[in-house]
């Protein structure tokens, strides 16, 4: 399968199973979860690999004690699952005594449009970000998770979650490349003061958005813990920035933008453009498209205030 036609999921998978055959370090703790690569390391590998059953608690606990005796230890499962559920494991055993688990979750956003507000992970990266020395990537599409997964397995030895769509997106070039360890690339880069700061599953509109504003600086954001230094640099010029994502206004990329601007006294406007939480969850279905409207993220408002 060519790897376009992958999901994340796959590509990442792919990738530490390939690693896997090499170095029997890698262990991977699945919450019962089901993936063609996934069989391959459970059929192939079946000392590295662990079914913990429908328990994502005991997922990350099985993980914590695996990393202990030295293992590259990741768990697997749906992305609200293996982290709201999980808050107090992941809080003592990752970040606490920093043990280098890796959190692999499936569904960031509204990727389980159809299955309501329990899977809808929208919340995910902001109770993630509460926690010191954890990392938090968000994949974009299949050829980031495979790049993702060749970084974490070149630095294990610290405690991360990625945040996986479980949507086949398409990869969007640009200036270069993914580089996890500074978390973000420009997809296009003008002499223009206004940014497009993009993340996740809504890196796959910036074509359109391209199309709509020739001028507009674009730039996918993939690290969610921090603003790297270089990045911060990056925003020093810019008199206006907008913030993308498909999560709660308050908590991701949007917030984090803000408190770089607060913290470093940068002189730049922020729009937040997230959903909104003052109606509280969805429980509407219909696909992504709606979910995301009837929570205040209208990608066609969206594209009228780029062209403005």
């Amino acid at each position: 399968m060519a790897q376009s036609e992958m999901s994340q999921r796959d590509a990442f998978l792919s990738e530490l199973y390939e690693r896997g055959k090499i170095d029997r370090d890698v262990v991977l703790i699945s919450a019962d979860m089901g993936a063609p690569a996934l069989d391959l390391i459970r059929r192939n590998l079946p000392g590295q690999f662990y079914n913990a059953g429908i328990s994502e608690q005991n997922a990350i606990l099985v993980a914590a004690g695996l990393a202990l005796e030295g293992k590259k230890a990741f768990t697997f499962a749906i992305a609200s699952f293996i982290t709201v559920n999980c808050l107090e494991k992941i809080r003592v055993q990752m970040s606490i005594m920093k043990l280098p688990v890796q959190i692999i979750g499936v569904g960031g956003g509204f990727s389980y449009a159809d299955s309501g507000p329990t899977h809808h992970g929208i919340e995910d990266v902001a109770v993630m970000r509460a926690f010191p020395n954890i990392e938090i990537l968000n994949v974009s599409s299949s050829v980031n998770a495979e790049a993702a997964a060749k970084y974490v397995l070149e630095h294990p030895k610290t405690p991360r979650y990625i945040r996986l769509d479980r949507e086949v997106l398409p990869h969007v070039p640009g200036e270069s490349e993914m580089n996890f360890s500074t978390g973000f690339r420009y997809l296009r880069k003008t002499r223009s003061l206004k940014a497009l700061l993009v993340t996740g599953n809504l890196v796959a509109k910036v074509p359109e958005i391209m199309k709509a504003n020739k001028e507009l600086n674009i730039i996918e954001v993939a690290r969610l813990d921090k603003v790297h230094e270089s990045l911060r640099k990056e925003l020093q010029p810019f008199s206006h920035v907008i913030c993308l994502e498909e999560h709660f206004k308050n908590g991701g990329l949007g917030t984090l933008i803000a408190e770089t601007v607060v913290d470093w006294n940068l002189k730049c406007a922020v729009k937040r453009m997230a959903l909104n939480m003052e109606g509280g969850y969805t429980y509407k279905y219909g696909g992504r498209e709606i979910l995301r409207s009837d929570l205040g993220l209208n990608i066609a408002e969206f594209f009228e205030e780029v062209m403005a």
